[in-house]
């Protein structure tokens, strides 16, 4: 299975929000700070992390082929922590985490999705032929 970097989850995840009436506000994928997507929908916004399988070509932090679990486990630590300020931050928002449909992410975080949904963090799983599965 083909593994997705940041931006090529991101250009696989845009056309689905549209399709769901999303207009995409501002987004800032890669090393840029930032919200990775600002996605507005009826007057409420959406803020979502993008997280990839591996790194872009061009990274300057690329190490390996594909982030291995330990890599994995530490992006969804910190993604996990930009979301719950930011839910301080934006209250009325709704915030979610989007990674690739892949085995061995799904296999290093997928027993603590429904921990996220409690506390109010939606997860979103890209597969590479452009379908979106929102994780209840």
């Amino acid at each position: 299975m083909e593994k997705l970097t940041e931006n090529r989850t991101f250009e696989l995840l845009k056309p689905h929000l549209v399709q769901q009436g999303y207009k995409i506000e501002s987004f800032s994928l890669g090393q840029t700070r930032g919200y990775d997507i600002v996605a507005v929908k009826n007057g409420k916004k959406l803020l979502i992390e993008v997280k990839g399988a591996k790194a872009h070509k061009d990274s300057p932090t690329k190490r390996r082929d594909y982030f291995n679990s330990g890599q994995i486990k530490t992006h969804l630590g910190k993604v996990i922590i930009k979301c719950l300020e930011t839910k301080v931050a934006f209250p009325n928002a709704k915030i979610a985490i989007v990674h690739p449909e892949d085995g061995q992410i799904r296999k290093a975080i997928a027993s603590i999705i429904p921990k996220l949904n409690k506390i109010g963090i939606q997860h979103y799983w890209v597969n590479t032929n452009g379908t979106v599965t929102l994780e209840k």
